[in-house]
């Protein structure tokens, strides 16, 4: 277990800042990453370096409010957002006080916040989660009119279970409980937990990035095939669900050139593959996720100069503090790289190295006006390890210095 330093590492004042920490997090669970290095590097940059160190053992939390029906039908969209807005802010005033818990919420769904919970040594620090969460259920119990559900996954090991790690805390949430055995660094549920490693992920995100629709099928068989038809639907069984929805998600994202509605469904699908009763069942609605997915996979790949590059251009948006190399494109979206660089160029007008500089520079400028935040650590969070060849880039996009761009924005004003 990692010693983490009781000083908090927040930036001073930035809602900005809070903003870019909090989206990196739900990147690392929702994007396709090949390099634990790099995600670490970028988490130094957000000076989240607690959640870098090596030997890391976290978990997630979630809390959830549960509107009435009558409550989340369009006609209460603007009591729906209020009630929305007033858990995500109790939330929030709850994990502030705590030292590294780490809020994250998705636009996808404004009635459930995460928590990423680094563990601490020591005895003072035993089951912080638990009284983390104890804490948040008794501010929500006061602010709140309608019922809420707290819930925590397994605490595993290392970035690279960061999804096992958020698959299990959808499973509790979704059932009130892990699977079948109780939580604990030494449980059954906890090494139940590391099923899908790395490769196994990366193979499955392989062919569902390929609209292999065979193969896939083939692989929910082999899990949810097998036994009784009529067998109730185990917690095991329903994690490895909600693990290759998260799988479906991430190339849902990866893939979607014709918006966001895709990606927010699949999402958001996990209340229902919790639902479930049987292994058929769940099998059945994994099945049609899956084809809705590859179908969009499809047609990205039918119009490579539009919608792959369109695509490419999206994740580099989303992704533009980390460098991505052109062949480390290629292969995150299975292109020959040469075939990647002419398509994005056609589209985009630019390589993908430039249109990443451009979205950094964006950034920037928008960080700029807050006088509180040293330029040495505004280039960190746009992704350049020296604030010398931020200096330079910046100055050769602008024209002019950070300096002097920000003294010249405050003299206008």
């Amino acid at each position: 277990m990692v010693e983490i330093s009781l000083k908090e590492e927040r930036l001073p004042g930035s809602i900005q800042v809070q903003q870019l920490q909090e989206s990196f997090l739900l990147e690392l669970i929702r994007e396709d990453w090949l390099s634990t290095e790099q995600a670490r590097t970028r988490l130094r940059q957000l000076k989240l370096s607690s959640l870098a160190a090596e030997g890391l053992r976290l978990r997630f939390a979630a809390a959830e409010l549960k509107l009435p029906p009558e409550e989340l039908s369009p006609a209460s969209r603007r009591r729906q957002q209020a009630a929305g807005m007033n858990f995500q802010l109790a939330c929030r005033e709850t994990a502030a006080g705590w030292k590294h818990i780490y809020p994250f919420a998705s636009e996808a769904n404004s009635l459930q916040l995460f928590f990423l919970i680094p563990a601490k040594e020591g005895p003072e620090h035993a089951d912080r989660a638990g009284r983390f969460m104890e804490e948040l259920g008794q501010r929500l119990s006061t602010r709140m009119e309608y019922e809420c559900t707290i819930t925590a996954g397994a605490e595993l090991k290392g970035l690279k279970r960061l999804k096992n790690a958020f698959a299990s805390c959808l499973c509790a949430l979704g059932r009130g409980s892990l699977p079948e055995m109780q939580q604990g660094e030494d449980s059954g549920a906890a090494s139940a937990m590391t099923w899908l490693t790395p490769d196994e992920e990366r193979r499955l995100l392989h062919l569902i990035g390929t609209a292999d629709t065979f193969a896939f099928g083939q692989e929910l068989d082999a899990l949810f095939g097998p036994g009784r038809q009529d067998a109730p639907l185990s917690g095991f069984q329903l994690y490895q669900g909600l693990r290759i929805q998260l799988l479906l998600a991430v190339t849902a994202g990866k893939f979607a050139f014709r918006g966001s509605a895709l990606s927010k469904y699949v999402w958001n699908s996990h209340s229902a593959l919790a639902a479930c009763i049987t292994a058929p069942e769940l099998k059945e609605q994994l099945s049609a996720l899956g084809l809705l997915v590859m179908e969009e996979v499809q047609l990205a790949r039918q119009s490579p100069e539009r919608g792959l590059a369109e695509a490419v251009r999206r994740y580099i948006e989303r992704n533009y503090g980390w460098e991505i190399q052109p062949a480390l494109a290629a292969r995150i979206f299975g292109m020959e790289e040469d075939s990647l660089l002419r398509h994005f160029k056609q589209h985009v007008g630019m390589q993908p190295a430039d249109y990443a500089v451009k979205i950094r520079m964006g950034r920037a400028e928008q960080l700029l006006p807050d006088v509180s935040l040293k330029l040495s650590d505004l280039a960190l969070l746009v992704g350049y390890d020296s604030p010398g060849t931020f200096v330079s880039a910046f100055k050769k996009y602008s024209g002019r210095s950070p300096k002097e761009y920000r003294e010249r924005l405050h003299r206008n004003r």
